[in-house]
Order: C-alpha cells, then structure tokens, then sequence
C-alpha cells in the first residue's frame, strides 16, 4: 500500500476525485490506492443507477439463456450492503422491454433494487418504450423513502392504474410530468395541495394539452411558493392564459416554456424576480416569425433581472436564417447589467449587433449564437471586453460550406491572454487548460479538440457483455 495515500485525510481525497465523478475507470484505479480511497471512490462510483437501453435492445430475440441487464456488473454491486446505501439517484429511461411479465423480467428485478436502495434522493421513471406493468410493483416503493426529494415521470407511471399511487408521494422538492395524461391532471390538486410545504419545482413537458386555462387556475393557491416552473406545448392556452398564470406566482424566479405563434395581442406579464429563461420553438425561416418570436421574448423579460435566455429549436434548421438583432439590442438596454449567459445558438445576429452586445453586457460569462463566417473571424477582436466570458460556442449560417476543424482558429479565442477556455463551432468542441510539462516546475498552456458527445456507459445502455 502507498504509505502517502494512506495518510491522506478523506475529506481532502473526495474533493481530489469529485474532478473525476464521471470517470468511473479512473474512479475504480483510485479506489485500489487504499482503504481510504476505496470508501471515497465508492461514493461517487455508485452515487447514481442509470438503466437506459438503447433502441436496438429492445426489440432484440428473445434469449433465455442472455443474463438479466439488471442483475450482473455494475447493477449488481449497487446492492451490495456496503453500496447500496451509497445510491442516491435511480434513472430509468430509454428503449425497454415491451413484453408482458413474466417474460419481461425487468419490473420484478426493478422493484427488488429499490428495496436496496433506501436513500434515493432522485427518482427518474421515464422510459420511451416500456409495458405498462413496468412500475406497478416498483412505484409503491416510493412512498417508503424518506429521502426522497426529486422525481420525475412520464406516461408510464401516470395511467388510470398508477396515477393514484403515484399522488400519494409526499416531501418532494421538485417534480417533473411529461405529457400530463388527464388521469394525473384530475388528482393534481389535491397532490400539490399536499406537497406545498416543500415544493419549488413544477415541470411539465411534451404534449400538455390537456391542461387548459380553468386547470392551470386550479394549481394557483397551491404554487406560491414555487420558484421554478415549466410548460410544455398546449394550444389549448393562449398568451394571456399563461401570463396571468406566472404573474400569480410571487417567488417564480426560472421559466422553461413552449412556444407557439399567436397573432392576437396580450398582455405584458409583470415577472419581476424572473432571471432564467428558456423558450422551446420550431424553426423560423421568414422574418416575419423571427418579430413575432423576438418581440414575444421581449414581453416576457422586460420587467425581469434576467441572468440567462435560452432558446431551444425543436425542429431540424434548415433554410435562410433571419435576423434576431433586434433581440440583442433589446437585451443590450435593459439587461447589460444583469445577463450572465445567453445561449440562442440557431439564431443568426449579426456582426454590428453582436459587437454592440459585449460592449454593453460586460458581466456575460457564457454566450452562444449563431453567426456568418466574417462575423466568426472578427469575434476575438472585441471579445477581449467581456472579461468574464469563458464559455463560447457558435453556429456558422448562411454558407454552403462547413467550418473546418482547426487548431488554429480554436487558438485565436483560447490563449492565455483570453478568459476564454471552451469553445464550440459547428458541433466541434475544443478547450485551453494549464498543463505540467516534462521540466520540472514548468507548465504550458495547450488548446485540443475534445469529445461533447454525452457518454453513457455499456451496462447503462443495457450492453452486457456475454
């Protein structure tokens, strides 16, 4: 054994390797250093249970000699006795089995792992693919668990059969629906009735149809001490529907919402402690939609200290880019002083504009936009303003041909004399960091092309080896 490892203490070693948390083969490496490290590595190895199955696994042959994905490596170490206490989060989500039990043996060896489990902070049931009796065995459990503070669930749990047990979780701090059916919407009331002591989180997302102006009134008296809130595509509201909605909430401070065109004119919603946006849209080719968009945003923020706007585009881009200046001018006179991250990464602005934009917001640690290839090349010219700025990333439009991968671009934003470290063009992501070189008591600074890609690892995806 390394005699310095051991005497190192466990509080300076779990900081060490909180930089590798989701480095699990470097994790298992250090947890043989010692005693020590293998308690602290244990930690951060089995503090979350993925089980998301990609979309080739789940309709595979059935093969009764293949073991269970659930209960080998990995899944089966997270219920060891010395482990199990470690798990803190459980996700259940991507392609699984569709088969009925008990040819699908997955609800049954799920229900068993929860029970190992008894200090699950946050609960993730959300497959796209499942059998309907996936949960039914599993659910009931989580009313056991005391720690439980984060959950989150789809169609799966919330069917005329479940949504009942679902209602009776208690101590939740944030909850999340996707695609509401209208079996939870009926008993939802009364459940955030029963969670307003802890609540502060309410997301809906997906198809959220079913919620319309008199059940969005109906959740009122009992969100007043939310301060995060999300909705996704319902066209059964309208703007005035939804902004009467959020003014009634006097500590909402983040709003995740989906937008659609609406052509008839609303109010202005007062949201004077909002400061996170973020706004799901399908793409717009005319700028026409792009001022109905923009000027829709600019009702939304203009009473608001804003920190961060983040527009998603849900639809493939494609086609002319309209400008979105104007959003970057509005944004320059109200919000200079407060904006921290701006992430509109499909939307084309222009070099002006842009130039203008880090004048004025000079607190702007994050920024993503998208741009022409003159623009591109000019931006590390007046980028030197933002001293806070450390995250970059930029999507080239309106040209034919593709940003080449290129050290020496990435160089021209990331050096030591610029705050900024990561940088983003077309998908390709590269960084700056401070090395240790071969001389002793000498260090380098380097730029190199990373992976973003989001990993997961085989036995996450349902990948065992045979």
């Amino acid at each position: 054994m390394d005699t310095t490892a051991a005497n190192i203490s466990y509080d300076v070693i779990i900081r060490i390797l909180d930089w590798l948390r989701d480095d699990y083969l470097s994790l298992y490496h250090c947890s043989l250093a010692s005693r020590t490290f293998s308690d602290a590595a244990a930690t951060l190895l089995y503090r979350k249970v993925i089980y998301s199955p990609s979309q080739s696994t789940a309709h595979r042959v059935l093969d009764l000699r293949q073991r269970d994905d659930f209960l080998t490596g990995f899944f089966a170490s997270a219920r060891l006795s010395h482990n199990a206490t470690r798990v803190r989060r459980l996700e259940i989500s991507g392609y699984l089995s569709a088969r009925p039990p008990p040819l699908n043996k997955f609800p049954a060896q799920l229900s068993a792992a929860v029970e190992y489990w008894p200090n699950l902070q946050t609960v993730v049931f959300a497959p796209a693919l499942y059998h309907d009796s996936t949960f039914t065995d599993a659910l009931p459990l989580l009313l056991r668990l005391s720690a439980l503070r984060e959950l989150t669930v789809n169609g799966a749990c919330t069917n005329d059969a479940l949504a009942p047990v679902l209602v009776q979780v208690r101590g939740l701090e944030s909850l999340a629906i996707q695609s509401p059916s209208r079996a939870v919407l009926q008993l939802l009331p009364e459940w955030l009735a029963a969670l307003r002591p802890t609540l502060r989180k309410l997301h809906f997302s997906g198809s959220c149809g079913s919620i319309t102006p008199g059940v969005l009134r109906s959740f009122v008296p009992h969100l007043q001490s939310v301060s995060s809130f999300a909705l996704g595509l319902s066209y059964s509201l309208t703007d005035d529907d939804v902004f009467n909605f959020w003014t009634s909430l006097p500590h909402l401070t983040s709003l995740e919402f989906r937008y659609y065109l609406q052509l008839r004119p609303s109010i202005i919603p007062r949201l004077p402690n909002l400061r996170h946006l973020t706004v799901h849209y399908t793409h717009v080719t005319t700028r026409t939609d792009a001022a109905h968009l923009y000027k829709w945003i600019r009702r939304v923020i203009t009473h608001s200290p804003l920190a961060s706007l983040r527009l998603v585009c849900e639809s493939e881009v494609y086609g002319p880019a309209p400008s979105f200046d104007p959003l970057l001018e509005h944004l320059s006179a109200r919000h200079a002083a407060t904006l921290r991250r701006l992430d509109i990464k499909d939307c084309l602005v222009g070099n002006a504009a842009l130039r203008e934009f880090c004048r004025t917001c000079e607190a702007l640690e994050e920024l993503s936009v998208g741009m022409s290839l003159d623009t591109l090349h000019d931006f590390p010219r007046y980028a030197s303003e933002l001293r806070r700025l450390h995250t970059v990333a930029f999507c080239v439009r309106n040209t034919k041909r593709r940003v080449a991968r290129s050290l020496h671009l990435a160089k021209s934003f990331i050096h030591p004399q610029s705050t900024i470290r990561r940088l983003t063009v077309d998908g390709t992501r590269y960084e700056g960091s401070w090395v240790s070189t071969k001389d002793a008591g000498s260090v380098d600074f380097q730029v190199e092309e990373v992976d973003s890609r989001p990993h997961l690892y085989p036995w996450e995806l349902g990948v065992v080896d045979k």
